[in-house]
């Protein structure tokens, strides 16, 4: 990077000797801007395969867009301002500004772009950690169950018909969904303690597997809405 920069100053100090010092510097300066755009991915990658949400691969396109877009212009306006029509120092520090003002909204709508990309990974994450503690807690029970020895067996295939059901639900962000996700939880939980008291009430276990089907039966039929 530091030889690319050295190669740039040292090549415009030489083709622009006819040119005022602060011309000059204010060409160095902007061409630095555009060859830091282009060298800066290499120091810090833009796509970071560690993220799960791969929020900046949502920004990938306005960001070359609006990098190149300022690029060509600002060359552009170089050669123009400087060998075409050689133009004075406060209009080429007016056009530059301009431009740079256009790279700066540029950067903020990619820096937006990832925040919305973010923001969906999160809801996303939301709709299904419900589910995966549903199949979580129904698998613990179903382990417990199967522990302990002499667990009726109607109840153990219930209990395995539920886990094997959690299957078929897909994610949902209505809060409906999520209440129903609650509350088979809680009581998923209630028959979990259940299994803990001697003797135990498969009754009462019977009856907490049942109110869970039915929760899962009333959840099967939400689905989600828009965002």
């Amino acid at each position: 990077m530091l030889a690319g920069e050295a190669i740039i100053i040292i090549s415009l100090l030489f083709f622009g000797r006819n040119l005022t010092d602060g011309i000059l510097t204010l060409n160095i300066v902007v061409s630095t801007i555009i060859y830091a755009l282009y060298f800066i991915d290499i120091i810090f990658p833009m796509v970071n395969f560690g993220d799960k949400s791969h929020k900046t691969i949502g920004s990938l396109g306005i960001r070359w867009f609006i990098t190149i877009l300022y690029s060509l212009a600002a060359v552009c306006a170089m050669i123009m301002m400087n060998i075409v029509h050689p133009t004075g120092i406060q209009t080429q520090l007016i056009i530059h500004a301009i431009l740079l003002f256009m790279l700066s909204m540029g950067i903020f709508s990619s820096i937006s772009s990832s925040e919305k990309v973010m923001d969906v990974f999160l809801k996303e994450q939301q709709t299904r950690s419900g589910l995966e503690e549903m199949k979580k807690s129904t698998q613990n029970v179903q382990r417990k169950l199967e522990q302990i020895k002499n667990t009726p067996d109607d109840i153990i295939l219930k209990m395995t018909a539920l886990q094997d059901n959690l299957r078929y639900l897909s994610p949902c962000n209505n809060p409906d969904a999520f209440e129903l996700e609650a509350n088979f939880l809680t009581q998923m939980k209630t028959t979990q303690d259940s299994l803990f008291d001697i003797p135990i009430d498969y009754d009462k276990v019977m009856d907490s597997i049942e109110y869970c089907e039915r929760t899962y039966q009333e959840r099967k039929q939400l689905f989600s809405t828009k965002y």
